[in-house]
């Protein structure tokens, strides 16, 4: 297409301001950083975003600008961005930080390090993050940083602008990354369902798409006014209209096709598809895979030194009636777990995750926790939990510990020590209301889910032989047949002549022997047993037909594989209660004791409702006879354990419960303060290599490439190599180096014009290495070289201290040459 031209006698139309074009294009590209911000705001959904997001833009605006004014160099505006980060930071990105001396000190350092440590919060912990803590640090850090590029690249560029535009994006990408797992609901726009996802996707890719066209429209008016002011002849105005309104409708038409293809197609393809974010690959670091099952280690808790001992006191309204330790969904047939053994940490049904200052909600009720002995890193907790508030000196750094899983309720703390005697916090949740009948309950599935090579075939064939029928009905039949045909017992073997606190707690009942764990064997020891009596005594009573023995370790698992046999979803629960129906032990005065621990499962029915099913066995009826006679043999004979070594059962589980006391390894050396150290010390390197290695790697960088040219094999390479690093070094001190000067002229240049300068030999020799038949020997290469290094001295000396050190660090040396001329 031939662009009409014509001759236009009328004085030339002035060329826009520079002002114009700075503001134009920080206009195009603050469009592009509201749209990320926009795909951020799901990770904070707090005013505090807002208040950070803007300071970050507007100190960002600033640095760029009174960069570009001065010409400063790439270091010079990172390190001013750093400052402005630094002072903004304790102010709109810490919460708390004017509180005191000491909170201030504390969000300086939270602000110091969050580049370091700050992914670490953004994905452990719940969303949204609100103004927890020093979460925002990280995002006023990438909006400043982001801001500062994209305009310092976009004014200073005069071809190579466009990675400014890629830069302008990365917050998009951001609030993509560190977002939720789950996509938002949809939104209707009329019948057709728009996911917010897509839509924040079609704004970037049309903001950017905006920031790309500005800027060529404003190149190409540049060019063709260049153009007429030297030749004279204009485009009419039609053809430019025409050209305009061309690009505009081409432009608009790519951005409407892919967004409508994207609204009809991405919800039907991504349909039951997970969202893949960072935060479903990296999960916190938690001690669960090596803490053992609070359900192993429940026999523990009745030994006579941890019956008494209070391991936590509780004061919550009448209305709670339990109070959670652990939730353990998963069975493998040797232990239940509180993470899923195949899916790990990561599976988000059971994922551990920080929680942020609530999780959204008010709660209905408050209760006051504060510890005494405590149960390793559980964290007892009450209903579902909206927030929770640590007290005393710790109350930081246990915030930063703990952790939490919403779809059991369960809690860890990590912290360094963990929860130890004296603490304290608040809980403010929501209770978990007034039970449902099990006999009304509906099961969810039509069968079982558990597999069958962990379900033992006498607990199959129980239930079989109790012809309960199905359903909730079925569940609570045989629940309540099973307690009352078990008899609770805590021990293998008792002291002879000495009664322990939990005998004695029971009223004096008959001891009866029972081996601790709850692997399938020993479940399926225990069925075994019932379905052997009820052969022997058909059609008695339950107290007649007693022969399960166990405790609430065996009978809550036991329960659960009968609740998933009949289609319910089942986890077993171990803490303590509050009060209680039943005979059962409770917490007196809110003091739960080791005694007072129990176990206990929950199941849901189809509606999705989580009922709390008790299987303590019953003690008043003692094991029949024929029971106790073939229970396993005592042997009285004293042995000398020094000469003996100890041997489990064939049958025995080495996880299955806890050794003696005399059979317990030897302490191992306690090595948290080294690891606590080495913890310390590795962030404090990272952030030093994070900080200081760009530094060092520029410097570097250029010391192996003088030792290179110095080194070469040819001696007249040697004197090329050694012109390279005089040019190199008048450059990074601030001399500018054009592509068509001689080197004479350059040598002219960085001397100010003296003729007898050392700069016009090393001109010469030089020249001399690359006209001269006879190239200059080895020797003069080594006072070249000499040269080169005083007038390195020469150089610096023309400086002060800090532009000494920006020229160490400067990079114009290492842009191509003509990049270098030009700047």
């Amino acid at each position: 297409m031939t662009v009409p031209l014509r001759r236009d006698a009328r004085r030339p139309r002035p060329a826009p301001s520079r002002a114009g074009f700075f503001i134009g294009q920080a206009i195009v590209l603050d469009l592009v950083l509201a749209v990320g911000a926009v795909a951020a705001w799901p990770i904070y959904r707090s005013t505090a975003f807002i208040v950070a997001v803007t300071a970050g833009i507007v100190a960002g605006h600033v640095v760029a600008a009174v960069g570009t004014r001065w010409r400063w160099s790439g270091w010079w505006v990172a390190l001013t961005a750093l400052g402005a980060y630094v002072a903004l930071g304790v102010l709109v990105a810490a919460s708390g930080s004017l509180a005191s001396p000491g909170a201030a000190l504390r969000a300086l350092v939270d602000v110091a390090t969050a580049p370091v440590t700050g992914w670490k919060d953004l994905l452990t912990l719940d969303l949204p993050l609100g103004a927890y803590q020093a979460t925002l640090a990280p995002t006023l850090l990438l909006f400043l940083a982001v801001t500062v590029t994209a305009l310092s690249i976009a004014w200073r560029a005069k071809t190579v602008w466009m990675p400014a535009v890629a830069v302008a994006l990365i917050p998009t990408a951001f609030g993509v990354v560190f977002g939720a797992r789950t996509l938002a609901a949809p939104l209707l726009v009329g019948a057709v369902p728009l996911q917010p996802e897509t839509l924040v996707g079609a704004a970037s890719v049309v903001a950017a798409l905006v920031a790309v066209v500005w800027r060529t429209a404003h190149d190409r008016r540049r060019a063709l006014r260049t153009a007429a002011d030297a030749t004279g002849m204009r485009r009419g105005p039609t053809a430019r209209r025409r050209g305009t309104a061309t690009r505009a409708a081409t432009a608009a038409g790519m951005v409407v096709v892919a967004t409508a293809a994207a609204a009809v197609w991405g919800p039907w393809a991504l349909a039951g598809q997970p969202r893949e974010v960072a935060r479903a690959a990296v999960a916190p670091v938690l001690e669960l895979e090596r803490a053992p099952s609070p359900l192993a280690d429940y026999r523990a808790s009745f030994a006579d030194d941890r019956y008494d001992q209070v391991l936590f006191t509780v004061a919550a309204p009448e209305t709670i009636d339990r109070v959670r330790l652990a939730t353990l969904p998963f069975y493998d047939g040797r232990t239940v777990r509180a993470i899923d053994p195949d899916a790990g940490p990561t599976d988000p049904a059971t994922a551990f995750t920080r929680v942020p200052s609530s999780l959204g909600g008010d709660g209905t009720a408050s209760v006051s926790v504060r510890m005494g002995a405590g149960a390793g890193i559980w964290v007892p907790t009450v209903g579902s939990l909206r927030a929770i508030a640590f007290d005393g000196t710790r109350a930081t750094d246990l915030s930063d510990g703990f952790f939490h899983n919403a779809a059991t309720g369960a809690a860890i703390e990590l912290a360094d020590p963990g929860l130890g005697e004296g603490d304290a916090y608040r809980l403010s949740v929501v209770p978990d209301g007034q039970a449902e009948s099990v006999a009304s309950l509906t099961p969810a599935r039509s069968g079982p889910s558990l597999p069958a090579d962990v379900v033992p075939a006498s607990l199959v064939e129980w239930i079989e032989a109790q012809d309960a029928g199905t359903g909730g009905a079925a569940l609570d039949t045989l629940v309540e047949r099973l307690r009352a045909r078990g008899y609770l017992s805590h021990a293998l073997q008792v002291p002879t002549g000495d009664t322990p606190s939990w005998l004695a707690g029971l009223g004096g009942s008959g001891f009866q022997s029972s081996r601790a764990g709850h692997s399938a064997d020993r479940i399926g020891t225990m069925f075994a047993q019932l379905l052997t009596r009820e052969a022997e005594a058909p059609d008695r009573s339950d107290a007649e037909l007693v022969a399960a023995v166990g405790d609430d370790e065996q009978f809550a698992v036991a329960a659960m594989l009968i609740a998933d046999h009949l289609g319910f979803e089942a986890r077993v629960v171990v803490g303590t209660r509050l009060t209680s129906a039943e005979d059962l032990p409770v917490c007196e005065d809110g003091s739960c004791r080791g005694g007072d621990l129990a176990a206990w499962i929950e199941v849901q029915d189809a509606a999705g409702r989580w009922v709390p099913v008790d299987a303590t066995p019953q003690h008043d009826s003692f094991p029949s006879p024929d029971v106790q006679q073939r229970r396993d043999p005592e042997n009285p004979t004293d042995v000398r354990r020094d000469e003996v070594d100890t041997v489990l059962p064939a049958d025995a589980s080495p996880s299955d419960g806890d050794l003696p006391d005399e059979q317990a390894p030897a302490d191992e050396t306690d090595l948290s303060a080294v690891w606590a150290a080495v913890r310390i010390g590795g962030v404090s390197l990272l952030a030093v290599i994070v900080l200081i290695g760009p530094l060092v790697t520029v410097l570097a960088v250029k010391a192996v490439r003088r030792r290179n040219r110095r080194r070469r094999g040819d001696v007249a390479e040697r004197f090329t190599g050694g012109w390279e690093e005089y040019v190199d070094t008048a450059v990074d001190h601030g001399y500018p180096a054009s592509a068509h000067l001689t080197r004479q002229e350059l040598a002219s240049l960085f001397a100010g014009g003296a003729d007898q300068a050392p700069g016009r030999r090393l001109a010469g020799w030089a020249d001399r290495s690359v006209f001269d038949v006879s190239p200059p020997s080895a020797a003069e290469s080594e006072e070249f070289w000499r040269i080169v290094a005083a007038e390195r001295t020469r150089f610096a000396g023309e400086k002060g201290f800090w532009a000494r050190l920006g020229a160490r660090l400067s990079l114009r040396s290492l842009l191509p040459r003509r990049r270098a001329a030009r700047r």
